[in-house]
């Protein structure tokens, strides 16, 4: 459905869709390419790495929590497995 609407959208049949067309490539041109003012995707990376090294349990902790949550909540657990 978004592909139909998109190429839809980008059906250029008139002198004013062809200029608006123009007008936004060289706009986009000036402008440059996006720049991401946060971490970088390594950066984000070597956290998530950092984490797991700190915290080598984390996980079955965090399943541990969710089952604590679900037993509580009165939901069927029954066919989880403990590993």
């Amino acid at each position: 459905m978004a592909t139909k609407s998109f190429d839809e959208m980008m059906v250029i049949d008139t002198p004013e869709a062809a200029r608006n067309l123009e007008k936004a490539y060289y706009e986009a041109l000036e402008r440059g390419p996006m720049k991401f003012d946060g971490p970088s995707i390594d950066e984000i990376l070597e956290r998530g790495r950092e984490f797991r090294r700190n915290n080598p349990n984390w996980f079955k902790e965090a399943a541990a929590k969710a089952k604590e949550r679900a037993i509580a909540r009165g939901e069927d657990i029954s066919d989880i497995t403990d590993e």
